[in-house]
């Protein structure tokens, strides 16, 4: 009985150790999660916004226009110093002109004389020969002599001007190269947000258009003279 006793008294110390280490191991794991630190999220490069994008092409533009204001300004000297060549060549060419017409002047009236008493003596001689011609063959020749002449008076008043030598000829007006392009402004995000757009120098509307007034051409109602009441003859003396 006293084996059995002790039997028990073992087994019961057993379990209650067993317990003892069951439950500190289950709060130890517990101190243990409620401790853990959580690992950091790793953290995210910010992305570039609009406002910094806009910046940026904002200095981009701004350099851009400077460098435009320098080729603009020299493409305006470039101008400035061939139309002021083109003017003195200009110049250069009427003085050359007008000495080449007084020298030659004379001369020219002259060519030009004979070829139009060249053209009308072929005139002539070709009425002569039609009006006398009897047959076809005849007034054939005649027509053929005429544009023989014609063609030999033009040809002698050509080398008669030719044999004076070339007239002095105009210069050429210079060719610029094109004109320095403008670069664009870019547009502001925080602008292109708002739906309303204002244009420069818009007139209101309302100044176009007034309001037109209903009130014209009507009468008020209360204006109107209601009729008199039956049998008052419109008198309004109840004596009368």
């Amino acid at each position: 009985m006293a084996s059995i006793n002790r039997g028990g008294k073992r087994l019961s110390i057993t379990l209650a150790s067993s317990l003892l280490l069951l439950s500190s191991g289950f709060t130890n794991n517990a101190f243990a999660a409620d401790n853990t630190t959580p690992a950091p999220a790793p953290s995210q490069s910010p992305s570039p916004s609009a406002s910094q994008s806009y910046q940026q092409q904002l200095d981009a533009y701004k350099v851009k226009l400077d460098e435009y204001k320098v080729a603009l300004e020299k493409w305006n000297a470039a101008r400035k110093a061939a139309d002021d060549a083109f003017k003195v060549e200009m110049d250069k060419f009427q003085l050359a002109r007008d000495a080449w017409d007084q020298q030659n002047g004379d001369l020219i009236a002259e060519i030009n004389d004979q070829f139009k008493k060249d053209i009308n003596k072929a005139r002539t001689d070709f009425r002569s020969a039609f009006l006398s011609a009897k047959t076809t063959e005849a007034k054939a020749a005649a027509r053929n002599a005429l544009n023989a002449a014609t063609l030999a008076a033009t040809t002698a008043r050509q080398v008669a001007i030719e044999a004076l030598g070339e007239p002095p000829t105009p210069p050429t007006r210079p060719v610029l190269a094109p004109r320095p392009i403008e670069p664009l402004k870019p547009l502001d995000p925080a602008a292109q947000k708002s739906n309303k757009r204002i244009m420069p120098n818009q007139p209101d509307p309302r100044s176009i258009n007034p309001p037109r007034d209903d009130s014209r051409g009507k009468s008020n109602p209360k204006d109107r003279q209601q009729p008199p009441p039956p049998g008052s003859n419109g008198n309004s003396n109840p004596s009368a």
